[in-house]
Order: C-alpha cells, then structure tokens, then sequence
C-alpha cells in the first residue's frame, strides 16, 4: 500500500463496515503480507476514539487470537511508551483490532458463498452443479453474477446460469453430478439451475434430456412460455417458441401442462403433444418414420429472412449475416430449416438418398451446404456437410436467378466444427439417422443473393423418377 494511504481512515471505516470491496482487498492483501502494516493498523487504530466503546464491552478475548510474530519487542516498545495506565486499554485495544484484521483477511479469502473454478479460470458464486460434455457452435454462456463467457470448453464446470446457442449449427450438452444431461441445439436459449432440485427453463429452440431417476418430491422442473414439465427420469425431445411447445417422450413418462389453459396428461413413451392446438390436451402416438421429405416454409422456418412469394418468386428464406467466433473478420451469409417436428414423422436418411436445395442466388458460386441428425432416442448424433468434397460444383443459376443443387448423402461429411468433439459418441455417417435440421451459406465476402425456397429429400428407389424429371426439364428449358 503506497504512503498515500491513510490509515487512520481506513482502520476507521474498517470498523464501521463502510470499506468498499477494493478497498478491503487491498488492506487485507497488505495486512497479510506485511509485518509492518499489522503493527501500524494496531497502533493507530488503538488510539481512535471510535474504540473506546468496543473496548470497554469486550472482555475475556483470547491472547491465543494474537499472531506470535505480534508479540515480539517491536510492539511492546510501542506499548511500553504510552502512560501505563492505559496499557490495558491498548493491549484489549490491540486484541479487538488483530481479531478485525484476521476477520476482514478471512472475510475476503473465504467467499461467502462457496467458490469453484472452472477450466476457464471463470469464478462462480456457486458451487459446480454440472459440467460441459459436447458444444460446437456459437455459444454464449452467463452466470448468475453477470459474467459471460463466450469461448466455454468441454470439460467446463458451471454452477448454472443461461446458455445460448447463436447459431443453427450450435449444440450444447451438459452433465449433471447425478449423469443426468441435457443438449440444446440451434438457436436456442436455456437457463438451468441445481439448487437441491433441477429446474430448467427454455426460452426458445429444441432441447433434448435424457434424466436419471430422481429424488422423491423433486422432479427436474422445465418450464417454457406456454408449458410446464414435470420430469421424474425420462428420455424426451423439447421444442418450443413463442407460439408453442412440442413434446416426444421416447423413454419413460413425463408430466405436461399447458399453462393457457391449466390443463395437464401424462405424455407416455413413444408419444407426443402440443399446445398449439384448440382441443383437448390430449397426447398421440409418434408417427412412423419416412424416407422421403419436401420442405414447407410456413412451419420448417429456422434462421434467416422470410420472404413471401410475388408473382415471380415462390416463398424463400433468405440468407442473413453470421459472422462465426472463431473467425471474427469473416461473414457467412446463411439460412436454416427445422426438419423434425413431433406431430410430423421423423425423416430417416438412406444411404444413398439424395438432398435437393432450391432456390434463388445472384450469380453463381459455391453454395455451402449442411446438415444435423439424431439418433432414434433423440440424443444429438452429429452435423455433416455435403459441399466439401472436390465433386460438389458450383451452383449454376438461370436467368431468372434460380437455382437447383443436388448432394448425395453418401458424400457427406463430418463438420469440421464437430471433428474433434467427443467422436466416440458422433455417428461417423449419417446414414440410418434421423434429418432434424439443414443449413446453406454462401462465403464470399459479399451476399450472393442466396434465398432458400424448397429442400427435398429424395430415396433412393424415388431418385431415377426425379432425375428423369430433371433432365426432361432441363432438355425443355434448353430448347
């Protein structure tokens, strides 16, 4: 502590409680390190009249309170020179204020909460509660005290707070202490705290869970905008926004109320229900699984700009702005679709199923395209691009400025954002999964007019009838 300091009104706002934090860090800091500095705080805080007060109440403290190093000749000359009729005074004096200085030290090296920190070095005003197991993708995570983190690892502890998922290729998977986990994907928002029971709140997006049985009396609670879970182990699949929320149950049973109407069923294994209907709550079986899909903008909407149709143009998602954390001084110009829904079937990739993307562009160029399944359980199983292989060409574009490009599933790859992130629970291929969201980008530097107005997935025993379409148009339009 510098010779500005002064003491004399430290010590005395010390003893009143009025030193701010910084303050008290510093005193403590200095009162810990320095011999000298403890014997100042004790002469100069003996004398202040303040004192007299606590002095005359305070009997009986223990001299065991008092560091030996406090007891040497130093201080008893300091005593020693003072009229001795007071040296009882200031040898109580000297007592209240080392046990102060040995509290305010304590008070500011023991939290008054407990204290972890994470392999980030990020502070938490709690204890850990869960830790970091998968991510990829923008993400941003805030803690109850305000901090935010962007650039969180696997391995991470939190103590809870708010996790964001910025981007439609982000996913998010987090370990409780009791195994159980919780992922979100896309763009989501999910506040999650473990304060003797789980309680989970999203915001928006999808999040998958997979909970292990718990305590009597304390389900893991979820709530959304417009419904409130009860879980008490279960596996199940989340949807929600601000106009709904859409529950898959695949393991066990859960618990689900619609809080428009306060009506609440139990949502069985295999099953599903919205609140986005009129009638009876009422939970329905899980369609069966198809292999042939074709996109509808109205309800598969995800991330970018709608656009209506004109009279020359159908309806599109136009691409909007992303500029990726890791890459700060690029910008992607990118559009997503939602594929999975729980009242539609879930769509199952085949080997060698075909995904068409139509839509509109400004000029030709690269069209970057990807995609993100999961397993029949729910659990996230990867992300794969369709674009990264030297056969993919350029998008070509007609006059009008549309376009059609064709990727073959069997040319997929995984996302580099994914390739070193907990492979051993990735599917190396996407084959045999279920399709629950695509994305394209152009990465140009500039827009490329890039619009999505319809994604087709096509079988393989559907392919030659398309392609024979395909080519007869193409011959027609040549003409």
């Amino acid at each position: 502590m510098n010779d500005e300091t002064n003491w004399e009104d430290l010590v005395d706002r010390h003893l009143r409680g009025e030193l701010e934090e910084a303050e008290m860090e510093r005193l403590a800091e200095e009162l810990n390190r320095d011999l000298n500095v403890r014997h100042q705080f004790v002469q100069q805080a003996s004398w202040d009249t303040e004192l007299t007060e606590a002095i005359r109440e305070t009997n009986g403290l223990n001299m065991d309170q008092i560091p030996p190093e406090l007891t040497g000749s130093k201080t008893e000359r300091v005593w020693a020179s003072k009229p001795s009729t007071l040296q009882p005074l200031l040898a109580a004096a000297a007592v209240i204020i080392i046990a102060l200085s040995i509290g305010l030290i304590n008070q500011l090296t023991t939290p008054r909460t407990a204290s972890v920190q994470n392999s980030r070095g990020v502070k938490d005003a709690e204890p850990s509660i869960a830790t970091i197991t998968g991510l990829s993708g923008a993400m941003i995570w805030t803690g109850d005290r305000g901090q935010t983190v962007q650039d969180i690892t696997v391995g991470t502890e939190l103590s809870g707070g708010t996790i964001e998922g910025l981007g439609p290729d982000s996913w998010f998977e987090l370990k409780f202490h009791d195994g159980s986990t919780v992922m979100i994907s896309g763009i989501s928002l999910l506040t999650f705290a473990d304060a003797d029971q789980k309680k989970l709140r999203l915001r928006e997006g999808r999040l998958s869970a997979k909970v292990s049985p718990q305590p009597d009396g304390k389900p893991m609670l979820i709530q959304t905008r417009n419904a409130f879970m009860e879980v008490l182990g279960t596996q199940f699949d989340l949807e929600t926004d601000l106009a709904s929320t859409e529950l898959t149950v695949n393991e066990g049973k859960v618990n689900f109320k619609r809080l428009s109407d306060g009506s609440e069923v139990n949502v069985l294994a295999k099953h599903h229900v919205t609140t986005d209907t009129d009638e009876v709550l009422a939970p329905s079986l899980k369609p069966d699984s198809v292999h042939a899909w074709k996109s509808e903008l109205r309800t598969n909407l995800g991330y970018g700009k709608w656009q209506p149709a004109t009279e020359e143009t159908p309806a599109s998602l136009r691409a909007i702005p992303l500029i990726p954390p890791t890459s700060p001084n690029s910008t992607l110009y990118l559009s997503s679709l939602s594929v999975s829904r729980s009242d539609a079937s879930p769509v199952v990739l085949l080997q060698k199923s075909k995904i068409i993307v139509r839509g509109q562009l400004s000029y030709a160029t690269r069209v970057h395209f990807g995609i993100r399944v999961k397993y029949a359980n729910g659990e996230f199983a990867g992300m794969y691009r369709g674009d990264l292989l030297a056969k993919q060409p350029l998008a070509m574009v007609e006059d009008s400025g549309k376009f059609e490009e064709v990727y073959s599933l069997e040319h997929f790859t995984i996302d580099p954002s994914v390739s070193e992130r907990r492979q051993q629970k990735l599917a190396p291929k996407p084959d045999g999964l279920i399709l629950d969201a695509i994305w394209a980008f152009t990465a140009n530097g500039r827009p490329a007019g890039l619009a999505i107005s319809e994604v087709e997935v096509v079988p393989p025993d559907q392919w030659d009838n398309i392609k024979g379409k395909r080519s007869r148009s193409l011959s027609e339009q040549s003409r």
